[in-house]
């Protein structure tokens, strides 16, 4: 599930908190010449327990050399690190850059997901030897803090030049004078901070496609696309010939409307294929039949069944002890609202019936 990596984000930030402190200066006034000398105050990484133990000891540099630190000393460390919630993004959110080599042109694409964000809390130490110099710090530091300072870091190649606020929390002082007379005096000063940063995930790198060759067959002729073109596509397409005109149907003799009455049904997926006649106004259905997919066109049967079904619909009944029923002008029914849906599981086509007049005989 995880696999390793380094993004040396926490080192990178430690670095850089370290660095704003690196040009801390106190000023020592020498009461005997009345010259005021410049001292710079070192910085280190350490606790402030491991700091103040080394002060309490001697350091050998040889068998009978000993040596101390000498005060104001600077130190830092990391107090804590938790998850910060409020600036939550969707983690699912990717980041990615490009860069190209001058020398080969190979471009290089990294990405990586969203950054987890973080609260850092930091402490700054400051060791000296009386209560001046530990108020020249507090003074030279606390005046950048407004509560907060920004500084901007390059934490990998896609998140360059990221904004990092660093917020100025406590300050604390301790003026230590327990011991003998002997002892030297020792004065701590602490300032909290807490730093808004950012943890990275693993960045995945990979060269971009720049070149490709391709090959470009030549246009197929018009038989070949429709093929093609019907072999990717399922639909129902009717005959364009059968609009032109509108019929006059006997239910006996019917051979026009026979012939432009056809159809095509292209990839269609169910056995059977389903002709509707219905009124559009109402959505009302008059008379459906399902036939053999693919047979593409109606019977004379067929289309007496529509013609009995239209003559009901309007309240001429074939069944009655007329023999025949003379020519039914549709339009005096509203002719222009019936209409035929052909249709094969969920493909389908609707176009207006176009008939004219109906004549029923039985």
């Amino acid at each position: 599930m995880f696999n390793a990596f380094n993004n040396q984000s926490i080192r990178k930030l430690v670095v850089a908190f370290g660095s704003l402190f690196d040009e801390i200066y106190v000023i020592r006034k020498n009461n005997t010449t009345n010259v005021e000398e410049k001292y710079k105050v070192p910085i280190t990484f350490s606790s402030k327990e491991k700091f103040l133990r080394r002060l309490e000891q001697n350091s050998s540099i040889s068998d009978n050399v000993k040596t101390q630190i000498n005060l104001p000393y600077l130190s830092f460390d990391i107090n804590g690190i938790v998850y910060d919630n409020n600036r939550k993004r969707n983690k699912l959110r990717v980041a990615s850059t490009s860069e190209t080599d001058e020398e080969t042109a190979e471009t290089t694409t990294y990405k990586t997901f969203a950054e987890t964000p973080i609260s850092v809390s930091m402490n700054l130490y400051f060791y000296t030897r009386n209560l001046d110099e530990i108020f020249q710090i507090i003074e030279q530091v606390s005046s950048y803090f407004n509560p907060e300072f920004n500084i901007r870091l390059n934490f990998n190649e896609i998140h360059k030049n990221i904004n990092v606020p660093i917020s100025m929390r406590d300050i604390k002082i301790l003026d230590d004078h327990e011991g003998n007379f002997g002892s030297k005096r020792t004065t701590i000063g602490t300032i909290n901070f807490v730093v808004s940063s950012y943890l990275f995930g693993e960045i995945k790198s990979g060269s971009s496609i720049s070149n490709f060759t391709f090959n470009i067959d030549e246009d197929p002729d018009d038989t070949t696309y429709a093929a093609l073109l019907n072999s990717q596509t399922s639909n129902i397409i009717l005959n364009s010939d059968y609009l032109n005109q509108t019929y006059n149907l006997t239910g006996t003799s019917d051979a026009t409307f026979i012939s432009k009455f056809t159809w095509t049904e292209n990839n269609v997926t169910e056995d059977f294929t389903t002709i509707l006649l219905y009124d559009a106004l109402t959505n009302k259905s008059i008379g459906s039949i399902r036939i053999l997919a693919n047979t593409l066109t109606l019977n004379q049967t067929d289309v007496g069944y529509f013609t009995k079904q239209l003559a009901l619909e309007i309240n001429e009944n074939p069944y009655d002890t007329v023999p025949c029923i003379p020519e039914i002008r549709l339009i005096d029914y509203q002719k222009p609202k019936y209409y035929f849906k052909i249709s094969n599981g969920q493909i389908s086509t609707t176009f207006p019936a176009k008939i004219n007049t109906i004549s029923v005989c039985t």
